[in-house]
Protein backbone atom coordinates (compact mmCIF):
# COMPACT_ATOMS: atom_id res chain seq x y z
CA UNK A 1 0.00 0.00 0.00
CA UNK A 2 0.91 3.73 -0.15
CA UNK A 3 2.76 5.31 2.51
CA UNK A 4 4.37 8.10 4.01
CA UNK A 5 8.38 8.09 3.46
CA UNK A 6 10.02 8.15 6.70
CA UNK A 7 13.48 10.05 6.94
CA UNK A 8 15.62 9.71 4.93
CA UNK A 9 18.32 8.46 7.46
CA UNK A 10 16.01 5.56 7.85
CA UNK A 11 16.01 4.60 4.41
CA UNK A 12 17.90 2.54 1.56
CA UNK A 13 16.90 2.07 -2.07
CA UNK A 14 18.75 -1.20 -2.10
CA UNK A 15 16.73 -3.46 -4.48
CA UNK A 16 13.61 -1.67 -2.46
CA UNK A 17 14.52 -3.13 0.83
CA UNK A 18 14.37 -1.74 4.34
CA UNK A 19 17.06 -0.07 5.03
CA UNK A 20 19.93 -0.29 7.78
CA UNK A 21 20.45 2.98 9.74
CA UNK A 22 22.75 4.33 7.34
CA UNK A 23 26.91 4.71 9.02
CA UNK A 24 28.93 6.38 6.85
CA UNK A 25 32.15 6.06 8.74
CA UNK A 26 33.09 8.29 11.44
CA UNK A 27 35.84 10.95 11.95
CA UNK A 28 36.42 9.77 15.32
CA UNK A 29 36.90 13.59 16.63
CA UNK A 30 35.31 15.47 19.19
CA UNK A 31 33.90 19.10 17.43
CA UNK A 32 36.03 21.14 18.89
CA UNK A 33 39.30 19.47 17.57
CA UNK A 34 37.63 19.12 13.80
CA UNK A 35 36.74 22.89 13.71
CA UNK A 36 39.54 24.12 15.49
CA UNK A 37 41.59 22.39 13.17
CA UNK A 38 39.94 23.41 10.30
CA UNK A 39 39.55 27.15 10.97
CA UNK A 40 43.04 27.44 12.46
CA UNK A 41 44.39 26.26 8.83
CA UNK A 42 41.93 28.44 6.73
CA UNK A 43 42.61 31.78 9.17
CA UNK A 44 46.58 30.68 9.32
CA UNK A 45 48.62 34.30 8.60
CA UNK A 46 45.52 36.01 9.51
CA UNK A 47 46.37 36.90 12.93
CA UNK A 48 46.33 40.64 13.38
CA UNK A 49 45.00 41.81 10.72
CA UNK A 50 42.11 42.10 8.66
CA UNK A 51 41.56 38.63 5.83
CA UNK A 52 39.08 41.23 4.49
CA UNK A 53 41.04 44.27 3.42
CA UNK A 54 44.24 41.43 2.97
CA UNK A 55 42.77 39.84 -0.78
CA UNK A 56 40.92 40.55 -3.90
CA UNK A 57 37.29 39.86 -3.84
CA UNK A 58 37.27 36.74 -5.90
CA UNK A 59 39.59 35.44 -3.23
CA UNK A 60 37.31 36.51 -0.40
CA UNK A 61 34.60 34.83 -1.78
CA UNK A 62 36.62 31.44 -2.41
CA UNK A 63 37.77 31.62 0.96
CA UNK A 64 34.55 32.00 2.58
CA UNK A 65 32.82 29.27 0.45
CA UNK A 66 35.56 26.86 2.07
CA UNK A 67 34.92 27.67 5.10
CA UNK A 68 30.77 27.15 4.47
CA UNK A 69 31.42 24.02 2.68
CA UNK A 70 33.60 22.61 5.87
CA UNK A 71 31.11 24.02 8.43
CA UNK A 72 28.46 22.35 6.54
CA UNK A 73 30.06 19.33 6.38
CA UNK A 74 30.67 19.00 10.19
CA UNK A 75 27.30 20.89 10.88
CA UNK A 76 25.71 17.53 9.06
CA UNK A 77 27.28 15.39 11.52
CA UNK A 78 25.71 17.42 14.40
CA UNK A 79 22.82 18.80 13.75
CA UNK A 80 19.54 17.35 13.11
CA UNK A 81 18.67 18.04 9.81
CA UNK A 82 15.43 17.27 8.47
CA UNK A 83 14.16 16.06 5.15
CA UNK A 84 10.01 16.36 5.72
CA UNK A 85 9.27 18.13 2.21
CA UNK A 86 6.53 19.91 4.00
CA UNK A 87 8.98 21.86 5.55
CA UNK A 88 12.21 21.88 3.80
CA UNK A 89 10.41 22.42 0.01
CA UNK A 90 8.49 25.48 1.78
CA UNK A 91 11.86 26.77 3.14
CA UNK A 92 13.71 26.99 0.47
CA UNK A 93 11.18 28.59 -1.61
CA UNK A 94 10.73 31.39 0.68
CA UNK A 95 14.37 31.71 0.81
CA UNK A 96 15.29 31.46 -2.87
CA UNK A 97 12.14 33.93 -3.02
CA UNK A 98 14.38 36.44 -1.26
CA UNK A 99 18.07 35.60 -2.65
CA UNK A 100 16.56 35.94 -5.78
CA UNK A 101 16.07 39.74 -5.07
CA UNK A 102 19.51 40.06 -4.05
CA UNK A 103 21.29 42.10 -6.86
CA UNK A 104 24.49 40.90 -8.65
CA UNK A 105 25.25 38.47 -5.42
CA UNK A 106 28.02 35.91 -5.46
CA UNK A 107 26.64 33.40 -3.49
CA UNK A 108 24.35 30.33 -4.10
CA UNK A 109 22.30 30.24 -1.14
CA UNK A 110 21.37 26.79 0.10
CA UNK A 111 18.68 26.73 3.13
CA UNK A 112 18.53 23.99 5.65
CA UNK A 113 16.21 22.92 8.17
CA UNK A 114 17.06 21.97 12.04
CA UNK A 115 14.86 19.91 14.06
CA UNK A 116 14.97 21.67 16.96
CA UNK A 117 12.93 23.87 19.05
CA UNK A 118 14.86 26.49 20.13
CA UNK A 119 13.91 29.76 18.31
CA UNK A 120 17.65 30.43 16.12
CA UNK A 121 18.48 30.84 12.42
CA UNK A 122 22.16 31.37 11.43
CA UNK A 123 23.99 31.92 8.46
CA UNK A 124 28.00 31.22 7.88
CA UNK A 125 29.78 32.57 4.96
CA UNK A 126 29.12 31.16 1.17
CA UNK A 127 25.26 31.34 1.76
CA UNK A 128 24.68 28.63 3.82
CA UNK A 129 21.57 29.32 5.88
CA UNK A 130 19.80 27.13 8.84
CA UNK A 131 16.58 27.72 9.81
CA UNK A 132 15.48 26.12 13.17
CA UNK A 133 11.85 24.29 13.61
CA UNK A 134 11.40 26.17 16.55
CA UNK A 135 11.60 29.46 14.95
CA UNK A 136 9.60 28.07 11.99
CA UNK A 137 7.22 27.24 14.89
CA UNK A 138 7.10 30.33 16.49
CA UNK A 139 6.43 33.01 13.98
CA UNK A 140 3.03 33.88 13.46
CA UNK A 141 3.21 35.28 9.54
CA UNK A 142 5.40 34.37 6.56
CA UNK A 143 5.98 37.51 6.34
CA UNK A 144 8.10 37.37 10.09
CA UNK A 145 9.98 34.13 8.96
CA UNK A 146 10.66 36.07 5.46
CA UNK A 147 11.74 39.04 7.77
CA UNK A 148 14.71 35.83 9.83
CA UNK A 149 16.00 34.59 6.30
CA UNK A 150 16.38 38.06 4.60
CA UNK A 151 18.58 39.47 7.78
CA UNK A 152 20.76 36.44 7.54
CA UNK A 153 21.17 36.63 3.98
CA UNK A 154 22.21 40.82 4.76
CA UNK A 155 24.54 39.29 6.96
CA UNK A 156 25.94 37.13 4.26
CA UNK A 157 26.16 39.97 1.65
CA UNK A 158 27.63 42.26 3.97
CA UNK A 159 30.99 39.68 4.73
CA UNK A 160 30.35 40.35 8.22
CA UNK A 161 31.95 37.52 9.15
CA UNK A 162 35.58 38.37 7.36
CA UNK A 163 35.27 42.03 8.11
CA UNK A 164 34.70 40.70 11.87
CA UNK A 165 38.07 38.66 11.57
CA UNK A 166 40.43 41.70 12.28
CA UNK A 167 39.10 41.57 16.00
CA UNK A 168 40.20 38.29 16.31
CA UNK A 169 43.23 36.38 15.79
CA UNK A 170 43.47 33.08 14.47
CA UNK A 171 43.35 30.98 17.63
CA UNK A 172 40.24 32.94 18.69
CA UNK A 173 38.52 32.38 15.30
CA UNK A 174 39.01 28.63 15.59
CA UNK A 175 37.79 28.76 18.77
CA UNK A 176 34.73 30.76 17.89
CA UNK A 177 33.79 28.46 15.46
CA UNK A 178 33.26 25.57 17.63
CA UNK A 179 31.56 27.73 19.89
CA UNK A 180 28.83 28.69 16.61
CA UNK A 181 27.66 25.28 16.39
CA UNK A 182 27.75 24.84 20.34
CA UNK A 183 25.71 27.81 20.81
CA UNK A 184 23.17 27.29 18.41
CA UNK A 185 22.46 23.37 20.08
CA UNK A 186 21.83 25.36 23.15
CA UNK A 187 22.74 28.19 23.69
CA UNK A 188 25.08 29.08 27.14
CA UNK A 189 25.43 25.98 28.89
CA UNK A 190 26.59 23.76 25.52
CA UNK A 191 28.93 26.54 24.61
CA UNK A 192 30.20 26.61 28.09
CA UNK A 193 31.06 22.56 27.48
CA UNK A 194 32.96 23.24 24.40
CA UNK A 195 35.43 24.92 26.90
CA UNK A 196 35.54 26.95 29.90
CA UNK A 197 32.60 29.11 31.08
CA UNK A 198 35.04 32.09 30.87
CA UNK A 199 35.94 31.01 27.33
CA UNK A 200 32.68 30.45 26.32
CA UNK A 201 31.43 34.29 27.42
CA UNK A 202 34.65 35.58 26.10
CA UNK A 203 33.87 33.94 22.62
CA UNK A 204 30.30 34.20 22.82
CA UNK A 205 30.57 38.08 23.77
CA UNK A 206 33.29 38.14 20.66
CA UNK A 207 30.68 36.96 18.29
CA UNK A 208 28.22 38.86 18.58
CA UNK A 209 27.47 41.21 15.42
CA UNK A 210 28.88 44.47 16.14
CA UNK A 211 25.52 47.72 16.03
CA UNK A 212 27.51 48.27 12.90
CA UNK A 213 26.66 45.15 11.09
CA UNK A 214 23.18 45.00 13.01
CA UNK A 215 22.24 47.91 11.73
CA UNK A 216 23.26 47.04 7.79
CA UNK A 217 21.58 44.06 8.36
CA UNK A 218 18.45 45.29 9.46
CA UNK A 219 18.38 48.41 6.42
CA UNK A 220 19.35 45.50 4.11
CA UNK A 221 16.37 42.97 5.21
CA UNK A 222 13.52 45.99 4.51
CA UNK A 223 15.08 46.86 1.11
CA UNK A 224 14.96 42.99 0.22
CA UNK A 225 12.01 42.02 1.88
CA UNK A 226 10.50 45.12 -0.48
CA UNK A 227 11.90 43.61 -3.64
CA UNK A 228 10.64 39.91 -3.01
CA UNK A 229 6.88 40.99 -2.30
CA UNK A 230 7.17 40.98 1.34
CA UNK A 231 5.99 42.92 4.57
CA UNK A 232 9.27 44.53 6.26
CA UNK A 233 6.42 45.34 9.15
CA UNK A 234 6.87 41.47 10.00
CA UNK A 235 11.12 42.74 11.16
CA UNK A 236 8.33 44.35 13.79
CA UNK A 237 6.21 41.71 14.97
CA UNK A 238 9.39 39.33 15.08
CA UNK A 239 11.59 41.51 17.20
CA UNK A 240 8.23 42.04 19.36
CA UNK A 241 8.02 38.13 19.69
CA UNK A 242 11.51 38.30 20.23
CA UNK A 243 11.00 40.67 22.94
CA UNK A 244 8.32 38.53 24.82
CA UNK A 245 10.04 35.74 24.66
CA UNK A 246 13.45 37.48 26.58
CA UNK A 247 10.96 39.08 29.25
CA UNK A 248 9.58 35.27 29.43
CA UNK A 249 12.66 33.47 30.16
CA UNK A 250 15.42 36.15 31.20
CA UNK A 251 17.29 33.44 32.30
CA UNK A 252 17.60 31.28 29.15
CA UNK A 253 17.12 33.29 25.77
CA UNK A 254 17.05 31.36 22.79
CA UNK A 255 20.25 31.18 21.09
CA UNK A 256 19.49 33.76 18.38
CA UNK A 257 20.13 36.24 21.01
CA UNK A 258 23.81 35.26 21.45
CA UNK A 259 25.12 36.21 18.12
CA UNK A 260 21.79 38.87 17.15
CA UNK A 261 22.10 41.12 20.57
CA UNK A 262 18.08 42.78 20.50
CA UNK A 263 18.31 46.50 21.87
CA UNK A 264 15.37 48.58 22.38
CA UNK A 265 16.55 51.09 19.72
CA UNK A 266 16.59 48.86 17.46
CA UNK A 267 13.24 47.92 17.22
CA UNK A 268 12.54 52.01 17.30
CA UNK A 269 15.55 52.14 14.55
CA UNK A 270 13.81 49.38 12.28
CA UNK A 271 9.95 50.91 12.53
CA UNK A 272 11.55 54.16 11.99
CA UNK A 273 13.16 53.30 8.49
CA UNK A 274 10.27 51.85 7.98
CA UNK A 275 8.11 54.34 7.92
CA UNK A 276 10.40 56.99 6.27
CA UNK A 277 10.68 54.76 3.12
CA UNK A 278 7.45 53.91 1.78
CA UNK A 279 7.37 51.04 -0.57
CA UNK A 280 6.07 51.28 -4.43
CA UNK A 281 6.42 47.81 -4.70
CA UNK A 282 3.69 45.29 -5.24
CA UNK A 283 3.15 42.48 -2.48
CA UNK A 284 3.41 39.25 -4.29
CA UNK A 285 1.25 36.01 -3.88
CA UNK A 286 2.21 34.48 -0.33
CA UNK A 287 4.84 31.28 -1.01
CA UNK A 288 2.78 28.30 -0.46
CA UNK A 289 2.25 26.11 2.48
CA UNK A 290 3.84 28.61 5.30
CA UNK A 291 0.45 27.27 7.59
CA UNK A 292 1.32 23.13 6.41
CA UNK A 293 4.69 23.74 7.50
CA UNK A 294 4.10 25.36 10.96
CA UNK A 295 1.93 23.12 11.73
CA UNK A 296 4.37 20.06 10.68
CA UNK A 297 7.19 21.59 12.21
CA UNK A 298 4.77 22.01 15.68
CA UNK A 299 4.37 17.97 15.25
CA UNK A 300 7.74 16.86 15.25
CA UNK A 301 9.32 19.43 17.88
CA UNK A 302 6.57 19.84 20.05
CA UNK A 303 3.79 17.02 22.06
CA UNK A 304 1.87 15.69 19.79
CA UNK A 305 -1.26 15.63 22.23
CA UNK A 306 -1.02 18.93 22.61
CA UNK A 307 -0.76 20.09 19.02
CA UNK A 308 -3.42 17.80 17.69
CA UNK A 309 -5.46 19.06 20.38
CA UNK A 310 -4.85 23.08 19.41
CA UNK A 311 -5.86 22.23 15.49
CA UNK A 312 -8.67 20.50 16.31
CA UNK A 313 -9.95 23.40 18.35
CA UNK A 314 -9.28 25.80 15.98
CA UNK A 315 -11.07 23.44 13.65
CA UNK A 316 -14.12 23.11 16.15
CA UNK A 317 -14.22 26.79 16.38
CA UNK A 318 -13.84 27.75 12.85
CA UNK A 319 -16.56 25.38 11.33
CA UNK A 320 -16.27 27.28 7.41
CA UNK A 321 -12.67 27.94 7.20
CA UNK A 322 -11.32 25.11 4.94
CA UNK A 323 -7.82 25.36 6.56
CA UNK A 324 -8.85 25.12 9.84
CA UNK A 325 -10.80 21.94 8.81
CA UNK A 326 -7.46 21.22 6.78
CA UNK A 327 -4.36 21.28 9.23
CA UNK A 328 -5.93 18.66 11.85
CA UNK A 329 -6.62 16.00 8.91
CA UNK A 330 -2.41 16.55 7.78
CA UNK A 331 -1.56 15.55 11.13
CA UNK A 332 -3.66 12.84 11.49
CA UNK A 333 -2.50 11.54 8.38
CA UNK A 334 0.69 12.02 9.19
CA UNK A 335 0.59 9.92 12.46
CA UNK A 336 -1.27 7.12 10.24
CA UNK A 337 -4.95 8.29 12.01
CA UNK A 338 -6.76 7.55 8.84
CA UNK A 339 -10.25 7.25 10.75
CA UNK A 340 -9.85 11.14 12.02
CA UNK A 341 -7.77 12.38 8.90
CA UNK A 342 -10.11 11.76 6.50
CA UNK A 343 -13.03 13.42 7.71
CA UNK A 344 -11.34 16.49 8.30
CA UNK A 345 -9.28 16.53 4.80
CA UNK A 346 -12.89 15.67 2.89
CA UNK A 347 -14.52 18.62 4.99
CA UNK A 348 -12.21 20.99 3.68
CA UNK A 349 -11.90 19.68 0.24
CA UNK A 350 -15.75 20.70 0.47
CA UNK A 351 -15.57 23.91 1.84
CA UNK A 352 -13.07 24.89 -0.75
CA UNK A 353 -11.84 22.82 -3.60
CA UNK A 354 -9.74 25.45 -5.63
CA UNK A 355 -6.38 24.24 -3.43
CA UNK A 356 -4.84 21.88 -4.72
CA UNK A 357 -3.62 20.71 -1.28
CA UNK A 358 -6.84 19.97 -0.38
CA UNK A 359 -7.27 17.51 -3.13
CA UNK A 360 -3.91 16.48 -2.90
CA UNK A 361 -3.86 15.10 0.68
CA UNK A 362 -7.53 13.57 0.06
CA UNK A 363 -6.06 11.47 -2.23
CA UNK A 364 -2.63 10.70 -0.45
CA UNK A 365 -5.09 9.69 2.46
CA UNK A 366 -7.66 7.21 0.28
CA UNK A 367 -4.46 6.02 -1.28
CA UNK A 368 -2.51 5.19 2.37
CA UNK A 369 -6.32 3.64 3.00
CA UNK A 370 -6.11 1.34 -0.21
CA UNK A 371 -8.97 2.85 -1.81
CA UNK A 372 -7.21 3.75 -4.77
CA UNK A 373 -9.60 4.85 -7.19
CA UNK A 374 -10.61 8.00 -4.65
CA UNK A 375 -7.04 8.37 -4.67
CA UNK A 376 -7.14 8.21 -8.55
CA UNK A 377 -9.50 10.70 -8.72
CA UNK A 378 -8.50 13.47 -5.69
CA UNK A 379 -5.14 13.22 -7.43
CA UNK A 380 -6.17 14.14 -10.87
CA UNK A 381 -7.71 16.77 -9.38
CA UNK A 382 -4.80 18.37 -7.79
CA UNK A 383 -3.00 17.69 -11.33
CA UNK A 384 -5.37 20.19 -12.99
CA UNK A 385 -4.82 22.94 -9.89
CA UNK A 386 -1.68 22.63 -9.58
CA UNK A 387 0.32 20.78 -12.50
CA UNK A 388 4.11 21.40 -11.06
CA UNK A 389 3.70 20.13 -7.86
CA UNK A 390 6.60 17.64 -7.03
CA UNK A 391 5.22 16.49 -4.06
CA UNK A 392 2.25 15.63 -5.74
CA UNK A 393 3.95 13.64 -8.72
CA UNK A 394 5.69 11.33 -5.92
CA UNK A 395 1.93 11.15 -4.60
CA UNK A 396 1.12 9.61 -8.10
CA UNK A 397 3.93 7.53 -8.46
CA UNK A 398 3.42 6.09 -5.14
CA UNK A 399 -0.21 5.01 -6.22
CA UNK A 400 0.80 3.80 -9.97
CA UNK A 401 3.63 1.92 -7.93
CA UNK A 402 0.63 0.25 -5.51
CA UNK A 403 -1.52 -0.46 -8.91
CA UNK A 404 1.59 -2.55 -10.63
CA UNK A 405 2.73 0.57 -13.07
CA UNK A 406 6.19 0.54 -12.68
CA UNK A 407 7.46 2.80 -15.76
CA UNK A 408 4.20 5.28 -15.36
CA UNK A 409 5.53 5.15 -11.52
CA UNK A 410 9.04 5.60 -12.79
CA UNK A 411 8.19 8.62 -14.71
CA UNK A 412 6.28 10.50 -11.92
CA UNK A 413 9.12 10.16 -9.51
CA UNK A 414 11.50 11.31 -12.64
CA UNK A 415 9.31 14.59 -12.95
CA UNK A 416 9.04 15.36 -9.36
CA UNK A 417 13.32 15.69 -9.37
CA UNK A 418 12.53 17.18 -12.57
CA UNK A 419 9.67 19.84 -11.05
CA UNK A 420 12.31 20.55 -8.33
CA UNK A 421 15.31 19.23 -8.46
CA UNK A 422 16.24 20.73 -4.86
CA UNK A 423 13.77 18.48 -3.13
CA UNK A 424 15.38 16.02 -0.60
CA UNK A 425 11.93 13.97 -0.86
CA UNK A 426 11.63 13.34 -4.66
CA UNK A 427 15.64 12.56 -5.02
CA UNK A 428 14.74 9.80 -2.49
CA UNK A 429 11.81 8.76 -3.96
CA UNK A 430 13.67 8.16 -7.29
CA UNK A 431 16.54 6.40 -5.77
CA UNK A 432 13.96 4.04 -3.98
CA UNK A 433 12.41 3.28 -7.83
CA UNK A 434 15.33 2.52 -9.11
CA UNK A 435 16.60 0.12 -6.25
CA UNK A 436 13.21 -1.67 -6.56
CA UNK A 437 14.51 -1.95 -10.44
CA UNK A 438 18.01 -3.20 -9.41
CA UNK A 439 19.74 -0.37 -10.73
CA UNK A 440 21.52 -0.28 -7.22
CA UNK A 441 24.27 2.38 -9.00
CA UNK A 442 22.04 4.81 -9.94
CA UNK A 443 19.59 4.48 -7.04
CA UNK A 444 22.75 5.23 -4.74
CA UNK A 445 23.58 8.77 -7.03
CA UNK A 446 20.18 9.69 -6.55
CA UNK A 447 20.36 9.10 -2.70
CA UNK A 448 23.24 10.91 -2.14
CA UNK A 449 21.65 13.72 -3.94
CA UNK A 450 18.83 13.68 -1.73
CA UNK A 451 21.02 13.86 1.23
CA UNK A 452 22.68 16.63 -0.25
CA UNK A 453 19.82 18.77 -0.73
CA UNK A 454 18.81 17.43 3.02
CA UNK A 455 22.25 19.72 3.97
CA UNK A 456 23.44 15.70 5.01
CA UNK A 457 26.38 16.23 3.43
CA UNK A 458 28.65 13.38 4.82
CA UNK A 459 26.28 10.80 4.30
CA UNK A 460 26.11 12.66 0.79
CA UNK A 461 29.65 12.34 0.10
CA UNK A 462 29.40 8.27 1.53
CA UNK A 463 26.92 7.53 -1.19
CA UNK A 464 27.99 9.60 -3.90
CA UNK A 465 31.27 7.20 -3.34
CA UNK A 466 29.17 4.06 -3.45
CA UNK A 467 27.39 4.94 -6.71
CA UNK A 468 30.82 6.10 -8.72
CA UNK A 469 32.17 2.23 -7.64
CA UNK A 470 28.88 0.81 -9.09
CA UNK A 471 28.26 3.17 -12.50
CA UNK A 472 29.56 2.95 -15.88
CA UNK A 473 32.71 5.17 -15.38
CA UNK A 474 31.59 6.63 -19.07
CA UNK A 475 27.88 7.14 -18.36
CA UNK A 476 26.58 10.80 -17.01
CA UNK A 477 25.74 9.18 -13.36
CA UNK A 478 29.26 8.45 -13.11
CA UNK A 479 30.66 11.60 -13.98
CA UNK A 480 28.13 13.21 -11.74
CA UNK A 481 28.93 11.35 -9.24
CA UNK A 482 32.83 12.19 -9.58
CA UNK A 483 31.85 15.99 -10.40
CA UNK A 484 30.01 15.91 -6.52
CA UNK A 485 33.03 13.96 -4.49
CA UNK A 486 35.74 16.42 -5.87
CA UNK A 487 33.57 19.49 -4.86
CA UNK A 488 32.94 17.97 -1.51
CA UNK A 489 36.96 17.19 -1.33
CA UNK A 490 37.96 20.05 -3.08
Amino acid sequence: MCFFRPPLRRNDPDAGAPAQEVRPPERGRLLATRLFALFLGLAAGTAGCGFYHARSPGERISYEEKIGKEFALEASSQLRLMDEPEILDFSKRLGKRLAANVYGSAYTYKFFVVRDPTMNAFAVPGGYVYLFAGLLSTVQTEDELAAVLAHEISHVEGNHFIRGQKKLDAANIAAAAAMILAATLGGAQQAAAVGTLAQATQITTALHYSREFEREADRGSISLLRAAGFDPKGILTLFETFQSQARLNASDLPPYFYTHPLPMERLYEVRSWIEATPSSAARKDPVRGFDTASATARLRIQDQQQVVASLEDGALKNPSDARAQFLPGLIYLKIGNLALALPYLEKAFSLDASQAEHAMYLGRAHCLAGRLDAAEEFLAVASRLEPDNSILEVFLGDLATQRGRTDEALRHYERAVAVNPDSSFAEANLAMAYGRGGLTGRSYLHLALAYKNAGEYLKSLYYFKKARRLLDKDSKDAKLAEEQILWFEG
